[in-house]
């Protein structure tokens, strides 16, 4: 019974300090995971750096290779030598004249044949209007002219007529007058006579001699109402009938112009009327001219659409000369210039090329809509010099023109250049450090820049500059020259290298201390910007964006892992691992959020 309870006593203590060994294992276990938690944590303030290591440097290898600038658009064949059959018929304050019959699209039609008939029943009411206006004008003529006849001949009339009368009235007024006086006279020198021997008295002489002066009187009336005529009455009448005269001939003058246009509007209104029959200027097949231009606006040739004065309706190509019409972008025009060569692919001709050669090149943008504002577009044409007789008017074909040729120059991607006030540079890596290079850029296509000067052949250049521009020295610019940042996406997160400079600033003079808690930590570096804004390249040049990501561009690489030499701070440790850079990478992703 003893040995039966030693026993189980043993056992219990056997038991019991196995539980209390197993207690002490968790614990301990639990103990190295809290360590190692709070090692990652401290390793994630301390050590995750917000630049990049090697292995997240986006490079590019400069080379040499020939370098060929080459711009390829898309324009519409024409016909060089074309006849344009426009519409003649003045719209006269309204929108245009419809179209009642056109001959189809595509006839063959020769000089004289019937193409276009257009309304012309609101210029036949015209017509008729107009008529009655004629008819009028002439009438009021034909009275004006009447009126001045007739003022012609009152002067006649005076002047041979009335006037005449009434000096020959006067004249004898003043004869009657003078032969009264002299007999008054000769009768009261009788009277005196009588007088002195008696026979007549007092009153009867005095009579006589009233009688003398009155006869005096009325020849000096007689004679002032001849010189009246003479001086006076002649000149105002004259001068009253020929002023008449005058007027009637201007009112007959007035009339006859009045007359002779509206009988000239009558013509025009005829001649619009037979304008609205359009025959063929010359042999040629029809072409519509649709228009569909870049201001939402079009225009379909049909029946019933409405024309304006001066519109072409028609184009008569000649087969015989071909060139093609297309647009340059405002970016590229500048490499465009008359007599560049050019390759021409019809659409729908299998891999057949054309040659051509650049014939004009337009000194003003074409006109834009609201949509396209900002995008500014000039018209070339391209001559082709082999045209085949198949080729048709309309068609669409793919242009390729050759700008420029450079053999064996030195280029670099258009995202390596960085734009910094009037000047160009690009961030050289050298021995984990970033140089920054002051390069003469040269001709550019869409992938690559020719550099004259600055950079040698197998030196290595940064693919997105602007990640790197706290990490070299640039010159200080002037206000009106300091470019203006490009707006970060709304997380805040910036290109490979990026972080907050106060807060690096913050970790850099404190030895590599953590910020303070609840402010977001800067993501570190784990991607790449395949393209720079428009200040990385030249002249606002916005470059292709590549298929592939820039680690296709030719030459381009990525180094080796590492050590960390993006931007090295005291007190911070650096991780070359790509899975430890992603695990950090993800964990600051999600402080920041």
């Amino acid at each position: 019974m003893a040995s039966a309870a030693r026993w189980r006593n043993r056992q219990s203590g056997s038991a019991t300090q196995g539980r209390t060994g197993a207690i002490t294992m968790l614990t301990a276990a639990a103990f190295v995971v809290a360590l190692l938690m709070a090692g990652g944590g401290l390793y994630w303030w301390f050590g995750s750096d917000d630049s990049p290591d090697d292995s997240n440097i986006l490079l590019h290898t400069v080379q040499r290779d020939n370098f060929e600038l080459a711009i390829t658009e898309r324009g519409e064949i024409e016909a060089f030598d074309v006849t344009e059959v426009r519409s003649l018929v003045k719209s006269k304050n309204t929108s245009g004249i419809a179209i009642l019959r056109i001959i189809p699209e595509g006839t063959f039609v020769k000089k004289g044949d019937f193409l276009v008939e257009l309304d012309s029943s609101a210029l036949e009411a015209d017509r008729t209007s107009q008529k009655i206006l004629v008819n009028d004008a002439k009438a009021a003529e034909v009275e004006a002219h009447n009126n001045y006849d007739v003022a012609v001949i009152a002067k006649r009339e005076y002047l041979d007529g009335t006037y005449l009368q009434d000096r020959q009235t006067a004249e004898s007024e003043q004869f009657v007058a003078e032969e009264n006086l002299n007999r008054a006279k000769e009768y009261y020198a009788y009277s005196q006579k009588l007088a002195s021997k008696g026979y007549v008295n007092e009153n009867q002489l005095e009579a006589d001699r009233f009688a003398v002066e009155k006869a005096k009187k009325d020849l000096d009336a007689a004679k002032t109402k001849l010189r009246v005529l003479e001086e006076f009455t002649k000149p105002k009448q004259v001068s009253t009938l020929e002023s008449a005269i005058l007027i009637a001939k201007a009112k007959w003058d007035a009339a006859l112009n009045s007359h002779q246009l509206e009988v000239e509007k009558l013509q025009d209104i005829e001649d619009q009327i037979a304008k609205c029959t359009i025959t063929a200027p010359q042999d040629g097949v029809v072409k519509y001219a649709h228009v569909g231009d870049n201001r939402d606006q079009q225009f379909i040739v049909e029946e019933g659409a409405v024309v304006r004065e001066r519109q072409v309706i028609i184009k008569l190509p000649n087969a015989d000369s071909m060139r093609v019409n297309l647009t340059v972008n405002e970016s590229l025009v500048q490499y465009v210039q008359p007599g560049y060569t050019a390759d021409i692919r019809p659409v729908g001709y299998g891999d057949r090329v054309l040659h051509g050669i650049v014939e004009k090149v337009n000194q003003y943008a074409e006109p834009t809509g609201w949509r396209q504002a900002n995008v500014k577009e000039y018209k070339a044409f391209i001559r082709i010099d082999d045209a085949m007789p198949d080729l048709r008017s309309g068609m669409t074909a793919s242009v390729t023109i050759h700008c420029a040729d450079v053999p064996d120059a030195i280029q670099v991607p258009v995202q390596s250049i960085y734009a910094h006030g009037p000047k160009f540079y690009c961030f050289v890596y050298n021995a984990g450090k970033w140089e920054p290079r002051e390069v003469k850029p040269g001709p550019t296509n869409d992938k690559f820049f020719v550099v004259e000067d600055g950079l040698k052949v197998g030196e290595q250049v940064a693919l997105n500059p602007r990640s790197y521009v706290d990490l070299v020295s640039l010159p200080k610019l002037p206000p009106e020259e300091i470019q203006r940042a490009v707006p970060q996406s709304a997380s805040g997160e910036r290109t490979a290298g990026r972080g907050r400079p106060a807060e690096n600033t913050a970790v850099a003079a404190n030895g590599g201390a953590a910020p303070d808690k609840g402010k977001s930590a800067a993501p570190p570096a784990g991607r790449a910007v395949a393209n720079s804004t428009s200040a990385d390249t030249p002249s606002g040049d916005r470059p292709e964006k590549p298929r592939d990501g820039v680690g296709d561009a030719k030459g381009s690489k990525r180094p080796p892992p590492g050590p960390n030499t993006g931007r090295p701070k005291a007190g911070t440790r650096v991780s070359s691992d790509p899975k430890r850079a992603a695990s950090v990478a993800k964990a600051s992703s999600g402080a920041a959020e």
